[in-house]
């Protein structure tokens, strides 16, 4: 009777610790490998180089020349601080915001209109490609070499679904990576599902490409898609539980709970009043 008692006591203790115990920690882990490597350094393979952000068209890049020393001069290479209501290829808004740069707007087939130098194809540069370019073209009209700053001032990534903050996120650096993004997003929340994270990044015809990433294993570091783009998008999918109790109303599944739970009860009761 005792030893009875004993297994039916335990069997009601594994279904409440089952029962507590909705999701799987393995589910919600972020960067799992194949074989444990607590205490290890491991070197992981990463396409930070071959996925630097180039520039498109209707990007806004704030450029500024510096001359040292010949500030007057530097004056003839660097935009007005209240652009003219007549310029094309540069926003008030950006200058008016205290950013330390005049705004050019690349055009649909990838120019902007630099003073002196005119017209000059920037799209498909990065940061560092075009500050060089720009030097080595001011040095042939200049005597002391130039200082030249070149940054993304429209750099966003949009970021939905399943996590503590969603919205667009403006990234002040020339990089940012997925993990970074989903921590300014507020991190995914306990519903989110972390093996099938949706990227859309568009395409130079309008159109975008989508992408599903897995950053439950730690080879997404290796991804081509593990640093973002400008305007990429991420979409944090809610696992199939939340999507089947979107529907139901919460009480509704307050009260199934709790049948549940008098019905484990009501059963273990009645398996004791049999022995």
């Amino acid at each position: 009777m005792k030893s009875k008692r004993g297994i039916y006591y335990s069997f009601f203790f594994l279904l409440s610790v089952l029962a507590s115990c909705g999701t799987s920690s393995r589910k919600v882990v972020y960067f799992q490998s194949k074989e444990d490597r607590q205490g290890q350094i491991v070197n992981l393979p990463s396409y930070r180089i071959e996925n630097t952000v180039r520039f498109r068209p209707d990007d806004i890049l704030g450029i500024t020349v510096n001359v040292p020393g010949e500030q007057s001069v530097a004056s003839d290479y660097n935009l007005p601080l209240v652009p003219a209501a007549t310029s094309e290829n540069s926003t008030e808004d950006f200058v008016s915001q205290g950013m330390g740069r005049q705004a050019f707007l690349i055009s649909k087939d990838g120019t902007i209109d630099f003073p002196v130098l005119g017209i000059i194809k920037v799209a498909g540069y990065t940061q560092g490609e075009l500050e060089k370019y720009l030097k080595e073209r001011l040095s042939t009209k200049l005597v002391v070499p130039a200082i030249v700053t070149v940054r993304l001032m429209n750099f966003k990534i949009t970021v939905t679904g399943e996590v503590g903050r969603p919205g667009t996120i403006t990234v002040d650096k020339d990089n940012i990576n997925i993990l970074e993004a989903l921590a300014l997003a507020g991190d995914m929340s306990i519903y989110g599902k972390r093996d099938d994270i949706r990227l859309f990044r568009q395409k130079p015809d309008g159109g975008y490409t989508e992408v599903s990433l897995d950053i439950s294993k730690e080879d997404i570091i290796s991804s081509p898609y593990f640093f973002l783009q400008q305007n990429d998008a991420l979409y944090v999918k809610p696992v199939n539980t939340r999507t089947q109790n979107a529907d139901v109303s919460p009480h509704w599944n307050i009260l199934v709970g709790i049948g549940a739970f008098v019905m484990s009860v009501a059963t273990f009761v009645i398996m004791l009043a049999k022995d």
